[in-house]
């Protein structure tokens, strides 16, 4: 490529590049045609002359740094460009519409989210194009892998930032409590064996929670309430343990979601209904022997004014509580979950709702690089929550009726 001219910006260059989508992409070759005299020389290392009739070789030429451009991109956003321009047998069709319909179908995203994530790609591409940078991987002597201990260092920079945890900083949980009339006697503080937490709901959840922080940022504050106990707002962040109908304080939250619990007497399951799906109503699912199998895991992320970041760790059974838990504080696959989600929705106010799974007595939850999550809903600025992903067509305790 020929050194930078002035006027080649990241945002010319993937605008020309966006020009390329159209009708059948790069499976046309002579596409590239449409690309401005500047771009063409810089691709090509040789100077073009606005209106030059290009050779097949050079129209070749084009076609593959741009495709080797691509193939260069990260993992989050290379798809969406390699569909765009027509580089994948899988999705290809001789439309752009047709080509981000069937990635949609495949992935189970919104079309919305398609189009979010390719204009993303093409300034990614952009980048890419303009750096100039080699298609070929550096061999050895130009790439050092970063050590295990530079590795971890930057995982705990991910999850603090994710937790919004940071040194001297304070992360409030407040847990679920166990009504009155369901506690043992000793999580009464008259009691001579008075034991605190024989009132928590979701202790599980609690100890993996706490551990989990501890793990990603020592040096910060961590406290834990009942939510009878609980009436500060100072925290830096808020993490809600338990769904509405044992946590009063996750109830305080459901006006501002896009989903609530339809509640049951006791003892039985308490659905999640999202409204803004096909199928709205989801609950656990049961073997034929009443044995539980799967539960909802749902995540929910809110940012209030004054600073403080809410999480809101809810499930239809203490297993979707502790499995939301997991989702992001359970080792290298917490660390995928952590960059597929913050890759999907940036900062921005986020509901996730996930399978989770019992295998024995151990929880299992979902991997969201290889299956994606079963609903994803974003929101900016306190607007609506919008639909970004929709696999719930695949889990089986889809309800009919409530």
């Amino acid at each position: 490529m020929l050194a930078n001219p002035s006027n080649l910006t990241v945002d010319f260059i993937a605008n020309e590049l966006k020009t390329l989508r159209k009708g059948a992409g790069l499976d046309n070759p002579p596409a590239v045609t449409v690309l401005g005299s500047e771009l063409r020389s810089h691709l090509l290392g040789t100077p073009v002359a606005p209106g030059e009739e290009m050779s097949a070789d050079q129209i070749m030429g084009l076609v593959q740094e741009i495709a080797s451009a691509t193939r260069m991109l990260g993992d989050g956003l290379r798809l969406f460009a390699e569909v765009d321009l027509n580089l994948t047998q899988e999705h290809n069709h001789p439309t752009l519409t047709g080509r981000q319909e069937s990635l949609a179908s495949h992935l189970g995203y919104a079309s919305k989210t398609i189009r979010r994530k390719s204009e993303r790609a093409f300034q990614a591409l952009a980048v890419q194009v303009l750096s100039g940078t080699p298609a070929a991987v550096p061999n050895h002597t130009e790439y050092r892998w970063p050590t295990k201990g530079e590795e971890q260092d930057v995982l705990a920079n991910d999850f603090q930032k994710f937790w919004n945890a940071h040194p001297q900083g304070r992360l409030d949980i407040v847990c679920s409590e166990i009504p009155e009339e369901e506690r043992p006697c000793f999580a009464s503080p008259s009691d001579r064996n008075y034991l605190r937490y024989a009132k928590f709901a979701d202790l599980d959840t609690l100890i993996h929670v706490k551990t989990g922080l501890a793990g990603i940022c020592p040096d910060a504050t961590v406290r834990d309430f009942a939510p009878s106990e609980y009436h500060d707002t100072n925290a830096d962040t808020l993490i809600v343990i338990g769904g509405p109908p044992w946590n009063a304080k996750y109830r305080e939250f459901l006006p501002q979601l896009p989903f609530h619990f339809e509640p049951h007497p006791l003892g039985e399951d308490d659905p999640l209904v999202i409204p803004q799906l096909s199928q709205p109503i989801m609950g656990p699912v049961w073997s034929p022997k009443k044995d539980l199998l799967e539960d909802l895991a749902i995540l929910s992320r809110l940012t209030l004014t004054q600073g403080t970041v809410v999480y809101l760790l809810g499930g239809c059974l203490t297993l979707g509580v502790l499995g939301a838990a997991k989702l992001f504080l359970h080792g290298p696959q917490s660390a995928r979950n952590l960059r597929y989600v913050t890759d999907m929705v940036g900062e921005e106010d986020f509901v996730l709702v996930s399978e989770t799974r019992r295998v024995g007595g151990l929880t299992d939850t979902v991997d969201l690089t290889a299956v994606g999550p079963l609903v994803l809903m974003t929101r900016s600025n306190n607007s609506p929550f919008e639909l970004l992903v929709d696999n719930s067509r695949r889990y089986e305790g889809i309800l009919t009726s409530s």
